[in-house]
């Protein structure tokens, strides 16, 4: 049975060769040489990245969906998503890293990133003009020589976060046009819930489905909540709970060798016959169905 290893940010410094990153108050700037073969399982990471592949060409599966990663690209990762990175011949991407609370204690307008970032959960690949590529690479390489002597004193540390700020709200204007982001407050605070719903979904999505759980660990109540995430993304929150819920069940079916009674347990089910019945209601197969044939559900 392949076991999904989880990477926090501090295992992700451990792991990453010391000649290759630079690491200062919960950022990491890391460059790394990816040769075909050396990521043989998927695995998760509880960090944000932003990834830019600077020769050769990643495919980078994202939560069962696959994308292309090559020059002129920016690849975002969001925390606790699940990640598989293949390449047929060596390349190398350089990332910079965050602890997942970085940018809600350090960027200014957090409710205005926070659908910026959201979006990105769906279309995680952004095409760049090759000059503000170009720009990009170099910044990176810049704020890694800030790096070395930040904590030298608070103005080469204030410093640095600013420059690190500058690179961010750059991105972030690449991302989309920051005019849609200008709107009513309410809508900014529902951006804001609906971040936090969803990290505090992927965290627990194994072992609670009830929207009064979220609700709670929100301090607001089940009606207010569904109300919130609805317009704030379209969907209810028990369609997001459904939605994250199968696609864990896909990922374990499709990656691991546990048998359909071992993943109905690690997903909290009463027992396999009902994990079964939520399986089939929103896909139209069974479990075993889908395994033995391989079906494309995502």
């Amino acid at each position: 049975m392949i076991n999904l290893t989880k990477y926090s940010f501090e295992r992700i410094i451990q792991l990453c060769p010391y000649d290759d990153r630079n690491v200062f108050d919960g950022c990491m700037i890391i460059r790394y040489v990816l040769k075909p073969g050396i990521i043989q399982f998927p695995f998760k990471v509880d960090a944000f990245a932003a990834v830019f592949c600077i020769n050769g060409e990643v495919n980078v599966t994202l939560n069962l969906k696959t994308y292309i990663v090559n020059s002129n690209t920016l690849f975002i990762q969001l925390p606790n998503n699940t990640i598989k990175a293949e390449c047929k011949d060596t390349c190398t991407i350089m990332a910079l890293v965050l602890s997942p609370d970085y940018l809600r204690k350090n960027l200014l307008g957090w409710n205005k990133i926070t659908p910026i970032i959201m979006r990105t959960a769906d279309s995680p690949i952004v095409s760049l003009p090759a000059e503000k590529w170009d720009e990009f690479i170099l910044t990176l390489k810049k704020l890694r020589e800030r790096m070395k002597s930040a904590g030298y004193s608070e103005w080469n540390r204030e410093g640095y976060h600013a420059a690190l700020k500058t690179f961010f709200y750059d991105v972030f204007g690449q991302i989309t046009d920051p005019a849609l982001l200008q709107g009513e407050s309410l809508q900014t605070r529902n951006q804001d819930y609906f971040a936090r719903f969803m990290q505090l979904l992927s965290q627990y999505c194994k072992k609670e489905r009830k929207v009064n759980f979220y609700a709670s660990q929100l301090c607001v109540s089940s009606k207010y909540l569904s109300t919130i995430i609805k317009n704030a993304s379209g969907k209810t929150p028990s369609k997001w709970i459904d939605e994250v819920v199968m696609a864990e069940a896909i990922f374990l079916l499709k990656y691991t060798n546990a048998t359909v009674q071992e993943i109905a347990f690690q997903m909290n089910f009463p027992n396999p016959s009902f994990f079964g019945k939520f399986f089939k209601r929103y896909t139209g197969f069974s479990p075993n169905y889908y395994r033995a044939n391989n079906v494309l559900l995502l």
